[in-house]
């Protein structure tokens, strides 16, 4: 049995509040009863949204960029002497290995953090001058936006939580953060630690609760200026449609169903364990998940067998054990969902290959799904097209690159893709032609804080985490400054005024 966190309610206005209705969290590790969390009703989310607008204009607009910098770094060194707790509770909650938890999702989420307090690229302003206007001279002023409001999902919620956050409190913009009903520990936590970072109160909010209702009303509220959400294409498009209802600004990250390329000259030792590593980790239910393994005919079976033999080898288990390999599935629904695809993907003709055996060797009470390999994909069957957001892999052939381009586009999604080849201008020239907002070269999986991160196509619109993750949540405001002397105004003047 897991530990129980005990008590957790929302962060509004500075002040944990309990309005809301009751709902105790169950891990999908063994069935254990982790916590009580207060799941926000629809005043205490338009209440974080007044908070939230209210302190934009009385205090948080007046800050530098400097201040919030410092109220970051502060936040971050909170949460590195809390990372023991941050792993426990992410794991507990998502059913994710401890290990990862330990060793990735928490020093990233800690790393990021301090990127975002310590990053000199974004700059408040800058001067243009105006080619056709001689003495005259502009600034441009990279303004917030002003209310955010963030959406996170079920699958990585630290992370998620400190994108969002991050990036949007230094351009200068207040926030209201929605965690996921399902997952929303390591937020409602961090709460606790932005309280105690001593951000000024309603700066940022964090609130738990369904998406059909409070989600619902952070899209559609006019004091929202902007909507970051991230999660699955199709609830995306009901966020488009609630923002629509005003005039506002929206980022979304969506799913993926993201092209693994291996060709024949690949290291196929390294090729292999990236693969799987890009597939299973978090039992593949991460949006960029290299999920549609592409590999040249010439290499085909060798590869499959390479992977199996590894897939043999995977250490099931309980997940809060630091040897355990698979994750669980973080929710009963996802657990079925997987269950219908590849049902259907059976029913298709499709081969199942399940080289490790899990049942027996997993809790009782738990959800889990054995890592799986789809063979012999053709064209356009559904479990090939069509997002998974489990450790399931679908495995096509090609012989030429030019196919190999063909088949990765071949689909509606474009959010990540990896190429594994020792020829790099082969690399360079698959890469640059791969519909696809990031794309890895010889790894899977690495993402910096650094590095835009969104989709093309159906995988979304907008960018998180580098500079281009700071500059959507701003405006921009031009300062168009003339000298007096400036001849040119008599001769504009003129053309009305006698």
């Amino acid at each position: 049995m897991i530990k129980n966190f005990g008590n957790y309610q929302n962060y509004v206005g500075g002040e944990f509040v309990s309005e809301g209705k009751e709902k105790e969290i169950i891990s999908p590790v063994d069935g254990s009863k982790i916590a009580r969390v207060i799941l926000a009703n629809e005043d205490v989310a338009r209440r974080a949204i007044d908070e939230a607008n209210d302190v934009l204009y009385s205090k948080w607009l007046k800050t530098s960029l400097l201040e919030r910098k410092a109220l970051l770094e502060k936040l971050s060194n909170i949460v590195q002497e809390k990372s023991e707790l941050y792993a426990q509770l992410e794991s507990a909650n998502t059913g994710k290995t401890i290990r990862q938890s330990t060793l990735m999702d928490i020093p990233l989420a800690i790393d990021h953090l301090r990127y975002f307090a310590h990053e000199t690229e974004f700059k408040e302003t800058r001067e243009i001058t105006h080619p056709e206007y001689p003495g005259t001279n502009g600034i441009i002023q990279y303004a917030p936006l002003g209310v955010i409001g963030a959406i996170v999902p079920w699958n990585v919620p630290i992370m998620m939580t400190i994108w969002k956050l991050a990036p949007a409190i230094v351009a200068g913009n207040t926030i209201v953060i929605k965690s996921s009903q399902f997952t929303p520990l390591t937020a409602l936590e961090l709460a606790r630690d932005v309280d105690r970072a001593g951000f000024p109160h309603g700066t940022v909010n964090i609130i738990a609760g369904e998406g059909s209702t409070i989600g619902d009303i952070i899209a559609r509220s006019p004091k929202v200026n902007a909507v970051s959400f991230t999660g699955s294409t199709s609830t995306g498009k009901k966020v488009l449609n609630a923002a629509s209802s005003g005039i506002k600004k929206v980022t979304l990250e969506l799913g993926g169903k993201s092209p693994n390329i291996v060709f024949d000259d690949a290291d196929l030792e390294t090729a292999v364990k990236g693969s799987l590593f890009g597939i299973f980790l978090n039992s593949g239910q991460l949006c960029e998940s290299g999920s549609r393994l592409i590999v040249q005919k010439s290499i085909k079976s060798k590869f499959l067998e390479m992977m199996k033999d590894k897939i043999s080898k995977m250490n099931p288990g309980n997940p809060m054990q630091f040897e355990t390999d698979l994750s669980a599935i973080t929710t009963a629904d996802q657990l079925v969902k997987i269950r219908e695809m590849v049902s259907q993907g059976e029913a298709e003709g499709v081969k199942v290959i399940q080289p490790l055996a899990i049942e027996g060797r997993v809790p009782s009470m738990g959800f889990y799904y054995p890592p799986t390999i789809l063979a012999g994909i053709e064209g356009r069957q559904t479990i090939a097209m069509e997002e998974i957001f489990g450790p399931v892999v679908s495995v096509q052939e090609f012989e030429t690159e030019e196919e190999a381009v063909s088949i990765a586009n071949d689909t509606r999604y474009g959010l990540a893709s990896a190429v594994w080849t020792n020829d790099n201008k082969k690399a360079m020239r698959v890469a640059s032609r791969i519909e696809a907002g990031t794309v890895w070269v010889n790894d899977y999986h690495l993402l910096s804080a650094a590095a835009p991160r969104g989709g093309f196509k159906d995988s979304g619109v907008g960018r998180e985490l580098g500079l281009e993750g700071i500059l959507e949540y701003t405006q921009t405001r031009h300062i168009f400054l003339s000298n007096t002397e400036n001849a040119l105004k008599e001769i504009a003047y003129g053309l009305l005024l006698p």
